[in-house]
Order: C-alpha cells, then structure tokens, then sequence
C-alpha cells in the first residue's frame, strides 16, 4: 500500500530532540547523536545538536513563517553563536549534561558507533567552541519570501546556512517523517538601494579674448603691423623738377618694434605718426631710405608729496594767558662799578 501524505501537523523541535538522527538523514557527512535545547520561545526555538565527533550545530525552528518569528529565531541563533565562542569546556558539557539528564559519556556510548573514545569527542567539543564558527540549520515547514530574507540576514554574518523541511506519510495507520531539503534561491539585488545617479556631462569652458600684455613678442608685432598699416598714410608726393609726373614713394608696411606695441596702450600719446617725406638723393633718382627711431613712451610725472601733518592743538596757549609765568630769569653776574670820570679841568 502506498503511503499518502498526513493531514496532522509535526512538532520540529520535539522531533529533533526525541530522534537527532533526523539531521544526518539529509546526506550529511557527520550524524547527529544528541540535541539539547537553548533557548525556548513561543515563536522562537533553537537548540543545539552534538555529533559523534564533538562538533556543534545550530538549529532553529519557528513556530511559523511570519516575518515576527523568523526574525526571533535569526536573533536567538546570532546570540548564541557569540555565546558558545570560546566558552569553556566545563561549562558547555555541564549544559549538555543537564539537558540530556545523564553525564555524557553514558549518553554517548550507547548511541555512538563502536570505538567511540570520550576524550576525542570532549577534544573535538573544545575545537568547535575555541573556533566559534557553527553551521545553522533552519527546520521549516515550506519556503516563503521572509525565509528568504532571513537566510540572506545570515549569510551576511559569515554563517553557513542550510534549510531542511520535513514530509509526513501514513501509511497503514504508520506515520513516516522524511526529510526534505529545501531550495531557497538566492536573493536578488536589494529594492532600497539608490538608483544610479545620470552623470553630468562636462561643459567647456568658454574661450577668452587674450589682453595686448598677455600676447608674445611675435603676436604683438604683428598685431602693431596690422594697426600701423591702418592708422598711418602716405606722405605727400612732391613733384620731379624735370618730370610732370611725382616721385615714386615707399609703400612697403614697417613692421613697428616691441616698444611701440607696448606705448599702444600709453594715454595722451599723440595719434600715430606715419613715416617722414622721402628725400632725394643727389647723386641719384631713387629716394634716400627712411630712418626709423623708436618712439620712447613719455615720462610720467612724479607723484606730489603728501602735505605734512598739522600739530595737534592740546588746548593751551603759551604765555600769560594760559596762565602760566616765563621762568625767572638767572641774576646777571655783579660786574665792579667803574668811578665816573672827571672831567678835565683846563687851565
């Protein structure tokens, strides 16, 4: 007769501490021999399960699927993971032994396989406590989007996580437990994250106008050539005495020096002169090249000299009127008296 799945629901954490081989019938390397309960909640119950071995497993089991109770046992399985690090071993077995309710080398060696050595497995229970690091097993009922988030919660925390859910069959009045491993898929990327932000395209700069005392040497001589050409006209023709027609006249631009395109921006200095009347040679009847000067910038005037300070008046006048006294004067030195002369007496 085929068994057909049962309609009565099955305590996990009553199942697991009546039959802890329950965990190693998922394919597990190591069996579990004993489960000793932790913590005891309403929503919330974690227990710990021993292997042959000495190692240690964390096991949770919600009372439901909601979001309050997975987040109750995600809480009591972070508490005791840094509560079991490195506790000492005196202490941890003293627990197991109360749980079990019998000393643990009496539990053991009648469930262990034969050679079992209690001074291994209390070796290996210090390794797993001074290590720290515990699988976490979640026993559920069926996989929802709030298991999903909480397996996430731990992973996150350097905890290797398995789900392993449970199938109940009757069958001839025998009801049969088997496990079932649960595929939870993995979480995709986080809805609260910012959305990536459009980068702003960089704007040129706009392009400045250069100043005439930013411009090199070269620029500003062919800037001063451009202006000198515009602003300068031709000099006047004079006439040949044995032609009708005038005299041929240079019309070549000069290029203006460097000091010339720095007095462009002098004030007060004159519109531009143009180049002098050429003159004629005697011997010949080409006329005699022009001499260029360079234009000196005119002299500043000194700056006046700032007028002097005026004494303070302090409010007293000098002499008698301010009601002061001239000092006395030192007495003069008493000089002999001279006898006054007589006159001559003539005879």
């Amino acid at each position: 007769m085929q068994p057909v799945p049962a309609k009565t629901t099955v305590d996990l954490a009553a199942l697991l501490r009546g039959a802890p081989e329950f965990l190693g019938m998922d394919g597990g390397a190591a069996s579990c021999r004993a489960a000793v309960m932790l913590s005891e909640r309403d929503e919330a119950r974690v227990l710990a399960a021993i292997d042959e071995a000495g190692g240690i497993s964390l096991v949770g089991c919600p009372a439901q699927l909601t979001r309050g109770a997975l987040t109750a046992v995600v809480q009591e399985l972070l508490a005791f993971t840094g509560r079991l690090w490195r506790m000492p071993l005196e202490e941890f077995s003293a627990m197991l032994e109360k749980g079990l309710g019998r000393s643990l080398g009496d539990y053991f060696s009648g469930r262990a396989a034969s050679g079992w050595s209690e001074s291994g497995f209390r070796a290996g229970l210090e390794q797993s406590l001074e290590r720290g690091r515990f699988p976490v097993v979640l026993l559920l009922a069926d996989v929802n989007a709030d298991v999903v988030g909480a397996i996430a919660h731990l992973k996150f925390h350097n905890l290797a996580v398995s789900s392993l859910g449970v199938e109940l069959y009757e069958s001839s009045g025998v009801e049969v437990v088997v496990p079932k491993v649960l595929a939870v898929a993995e979480p995709g990327p986080r809805d609260e994250e910012e959305p990536a932000r459009p980068v702003p395209r960089p704007t040129s700069p706009q392009p400045r106008s250069p100043q005439r005392s930013q411009l090199s040497s070269g620029q500003a001589a062919n800037f001063s050539a451009s202006d000198s050409a515009a602003q300068s006209g031709s000099a006047p023709a004079k006439k040949r005495p044995w032609s009708d027609q005038p005299a041929s006249q240079a019309t070549a631009s000069v290029p203006a020096s460097v000091e010339q395109v720095v007095n462009v921006g002098v004030p007060d200095s004159g519109p531009p002169s143009g180049p002098a009347p050429a003159k004629k040679m005697p011997w010949s009847d080409q006329p005699a090249p022009v001499e260029l000067k360079p234009v000196a910038a005119e002299p500043q005037p000194a700056p006046r000299p700032a007028p002097a300070a005026r004494p303070v008046w302090d409010g007293t006048m000098p002499g008698v009127m301010a009601g002061k006294r001239p000092a006395p004067k030192p007495p003069e030195e008493s000089a002999p008296r001279r006898a006054p002369e007589q006159p001559a007496v003539r005879r």
